[in-house]
């Protein structure tokens, strides 16, 4: 995830990183359904993919990123990527 100056914070580049290494070595995880991050939001809380409970942008003790980072980043980056997309088009 960015800041509105484009830069990336290096804490939180390293807890993504290392939560989706963290997928690759792990099967059988799924990210919750929009209904239950609603709820986990609305409690003030999130679960990371190992079932950490943290704070809703929260790292877990274990380094893994909360779902609601791990989603945002990948919204961010496919908004991004469309957007590129979108000014190679003639």
């Amino acid at each position: 995830m960015a800041w509105d100056d484009g830069t990336v914070d290096a804490s939180l580049a390293t807890a993504l990183a290392r939560t989706h290494a963290w997928f690759e070595a792990n099967s059988g995880w799924a990210p919750p359904d929009p209904e239950t991050l609603a709820d986990w939001r609305a409690e003030g809380v999130c679960r990371c993919p190992d079932e950490c409970l943290v704070v809703i942008d929260g790292v877990c003790a274990h380094g893994l990123a909360s779902w609601n980072l791990v989603l945002a980043a990948l919204a961010a980056d496919d908004a991004a990527r469309a957007a590129r997309l979108g000014s190679r088009r003639p």
